[in-house]
C-alpha cells in the first residue's frame, strides 16, 4: 500500500499544525465512517474517517510538528493495516487480557475514588445490563435484548480498547469480549467502592488479568515498565536530537524524585496532578511546566502505550492552566541593562574559574548583543569556523561544532565594534579549537556529545549576569534576553528581516522562497553593521588568551593551561 508522505500544515487562524493523509483507496469502502484512535504527545483523539484522516499535532512549533507527524504517520499506517486485515478470533487469554486493560484503567483511580454513591450506582447499572435490561423499550428475542443491553453498556469500552490495540475481531469474539469486560468493570467498580469507604487493604481482583497485548506484546515478560527504559527505547527508534532526550530524562528524574519510583504502570493521575502542583509551588513558569516537565512524562507514557503494554497514559489532559503572568517590561534587556552588562565585562569575574570561562564571561555577552545568536551557538564556536572571503571576516555556525537549530549551518556577520574589541584577533590567537570551553581530543565527534562542555560555559555566563552584575533577566533567562534585545534593535535600525532571521538561525517556515539562493558574506556583514554601537567605556582590559590542553570525553573540565 504505497502512500505519499504528507507534511504538517499550519492552521491559518490558530497557528497550530495539523496532519492530513488520504485514506488508501483499497480500504476506503470499509474505512469510511469508522472511528479510530490516534495518540499525539499523550493526547488521545478519536477520529472519524472520510476520504482523509486528519489530526491536530497540538503544537505551533514547526520542528516539534515534524517530530509528532512522524509518530502520527506510524499510527496511520497501523490503522490502515488493521482495516485491511481480516477480523480476528482471539484466544480466551487475549480476551481476558484486553478486559484487564479496562480494569487497570479504572484501577488508577483507587487512590482518590470519590463518593461511594458513584460506584454503588455503577455496580447497579452494570448489573441491569448483565440481566438484559435496556434503558428503552426493545422488541426482539431475549438473546437480542441481552446483546443490545451489553453493547449499550460495555460496547464503548470494547471499541476503545480495540481501537487502541489496532485490531478487528469476529462477531463471536466480540460477544466474549462484552462478557469479559462486564466482569472486569464489575471488579473495578467493586474495588473503587471499597476504596471510597476508606478501606485500602490488600485486594487481589486484578491478579487474574494477564499483562499481554493483542498487537503490542513487546514487554509481556516484564512486570515493570521503567520511564527511563521507555525513553531509551524511543531514542533508539526515532531520530530526535540527543539533547532532546537528555531534557526528557532530566525532567523524568524530577518526577521520579517526587513519586519515589519510575514504574510507568504504577503511576496514577493523582501522582501527575500532585507533581504539577508541586512544580507550580516551586515557582516554575507555566510554559516550562507544560512544555518541558509534563511533556517529558507524556512522551514516555505515550511511548509505553504505543509500543508496550501500558494500558493508558494517565498524564493526558493534565496541564498548568494558569493565565500567563502579565508584564510591562520588555522581553529582552533594556538598552541601559545591556550597557550595564557589557560595561561589567571589563571587570571580569571575582570568582576563581577556568581560563575558557573567563573568556566566555567577557566575550559571550558581546557576541550575543551584536549577533542575536543562541548562547549555545556562541559558546561552542570553534576558531576554525571563523571564515574570510575577500576583505570580509564572518562566523560560520555549523553542527560540526555542536548542536544547532534544525542541524543547519549558516553565516553571521561580525559587527565592526566586535572587531575593534579584538574578537577576530582573539579567535586567531586561540587557534582552530574552542575559546570558551576545554577542548575535546582531536577527532571527537562534537555532534554526538549529549552533554557538550559548552553548556557549562553558557551557565557560567548566566550566573555571572545574575549574581555578580545583579541584573534579573526577563523570564529569568539571562543569555536568551540578548536575543530579544538584538531583535528589537534590528527593527529600529531597519535591518532586512530576512537577513536578520537567517543570521539568527530562525528561517521562515511558511515562505519556501527564503530557502532559495545563498547569503554572501558581504551581505550579512553589511546588514549586521546597521546595528548602532553600544556606548560603553572600553577600559582596555581583556581576559587571558592562554590555551588549554584537551581533555578526554567524560574527564572533569579543570582547564589546565598550556602557555605557548
Amino acid at each position: 500500500m504505497s502512500l505519499s508522505m504528507p507534511s504538517p500544515t499550519k492552521h491559518p487562524s490558530t497557528g497550530v499544525y495539523w496532519l492530513r493523509q488520504r485514506v488508501p483507496s483499497k480500504i476506503l469502502p470499509i474505512a469510511k465512517g469508522q472511528v479510530v484512535e490516534v495518540t499525539i504527545a499523550g493526547v488521545n483523539s478519536r477520529l472519524k474517517l472520510g476520504d482523509f484522516i486528519k489530526v491536530s499535532l497540538g503544537t505551533k512549533s514547526p520542528i516539534e510538528a515534524r517530530i509528532r507527524a512522524t509518530e502520527a504517520l506510524g499510527q496511520f499506517q497501523a490503522v490502515w493495516a488493521m482495516l485491511q486485515a481480516a477480523p480476528k478470533d482471539l484466544t480466551l487469554k487475549e480476551i481476558v487480557a484486553l478486559a484487564g486493560e479496562a480494569f487497570r484503567a479504572f484501577q488508577r483511580l483507587e487512590d482518590d475514588p470519590g463518593d461511594p454513591e458513584i460506584w454503588s450506582r455503577v455496580i447497579e447499572e452494570n448489573f441491569r445490563a448483565f440481566n438484559g435490561e435496556t434503558p428503552y423499550p426493545f422488541i426482539g428475542t431475549e438473546e437480542q435484548r441481552y446483546l443490545q443491553a451489553m453493547e449499550s453498556r460495555f460496547g464503548g469500552f470494547v471499541d476503545a480498547t480495540l481501537m487502541h490495540q489496532k485490531v478487528r475481531v469476529t462477531d463471536s469474539t466480540r460477544r466474549k469480549l462484552l462478557e469479559q469486560f462486564e466482569r472486569a468493570l464489575r471488579d473495578a467498580a467493586e474495588l473503587l467502592l471499597k476504596r471510597s469507604t476508606g478501606n485500602f487493604s490488600s485486594d487481589t481482583r486484578g491478579d487474574k488479568y494477564p499483562s499481554i497485548g493483542v498487537a503490542k506484546q513487546t514487554s509481556r515478560g516484564s512486570s515493570k515498565l521503567s520511564l527511563f527504559a521507555l525513553i531509551d527505547h524511543k531514542q533508539k527508534t526515532q531520530s530526535q536530537r540527543a539533547d532532546t532526550f537528555d531534557k526528557y530524562r532530566r525532567c523524568l528524574r524530577d518526577f521520579v524524585k517526587f513519586t519515589g519510583h519510575d514504574d510507568a504502570k504504577k503511576i496514577t493521575k493523582t501522582d501527575v496532578r500532585g507533581w504539577r502542583d508541586a512544580l507550580i509551588e516551586r515557582g516554575l513558569a507555566r510554559k516550562t511546566i507544560n512544555d518541558q516537565y509534563l511533556t517529558s512524562l507524556k512522551v514516555a507514557l505515550n511511548h509505553g502505550v504505543k509500543e508496550f503494554d501500558l494500558a493508558v497514559s494517565v498524564a493526558g489532559g493534565i496541564r498548568d492552566e494558569r493565565d500567563a503572568p502579565s508584564s510591562n517590561r520588555p522581553k529582552g534587556y533594556t538598552i541601559d541593562e545591556a550597557r550595564t552588562i557589557l560595561q561589567a565585562t571589563f571587570q571580569g569575574t571575582s570568582k576563581d574559574i577556568a581560563v575558557p570561562y573567563q573568556r566566555a564571561i567577557f566575550w559571550v555577552p558581546w557576541i550575543c548583543a551584536y549577533t542575536g545568536m543562541r548562547v549555545s551557538e556562541v559558546t561552542q564556536f570553534q576558531g576554525r569556523s571563523l571564515r574570510v572571503e575577500g576583505d570580509v571576516t564572518y562566523m560560520l555556525v555549523t553542527p560540526e561544532d555542536g548542536s544547532t537549530k534544525g542541524k543547519n549551518a549558516w553565516t553571521v556577520g561580525i559587527h565592526k565594534h566586535l572587531v575593534e574589541l579584538g574578537l577576530v584577533e582573539m579567535f586567531r590567537e586561540i587557534g582552530d579549537g574552542p575559546a570558551f570551553y576545554t577542548p575535546y581530543p582531536e577527532g571527537t565527534d562534537l555532534r554526538a556529545q549529549t552533554n557538550h562542555r559548552s553548556k557549562d560555559s553558557a551557565d557560567r555566563v548566566a550566573a555571572w549576569i545574575t549574581e555578580e552584575v545583579g541584573i534579573i533577566a526577563p523570564q529569568n533567562r539571562p543569555n536568551h534576553a540578548f536575543r530579544h534585545t538584538f531583535t528589537s534593535l534590528t527593527r529600529i535600525c531597519k535591518m532586512d528581516k530576512e537577513a536578520r532571521d537567517y543570521m539568527m538561525g530562525s528561517r521562515s517556515q511558511t515562505d519556501a522562497r527564503e530557502g532559495y539562493g545563498d547569503w554572501a558574506p558581504s551581505v550579512v556583514d553589511a546588514e549586521i553593521n546597521k546595528l548602532p554601537r553600544f556606548d560603553v567605556e572600553d577600559t582596555g582590559w581583556r581576559p587571558t588568551m592562554e590555551k588549554v590542553r584537551p581533555l578526554a570525553v567524560g574527564a572533569a573540565s579543570n582547564s589546565v593551561s598550556m602557555k605557548r
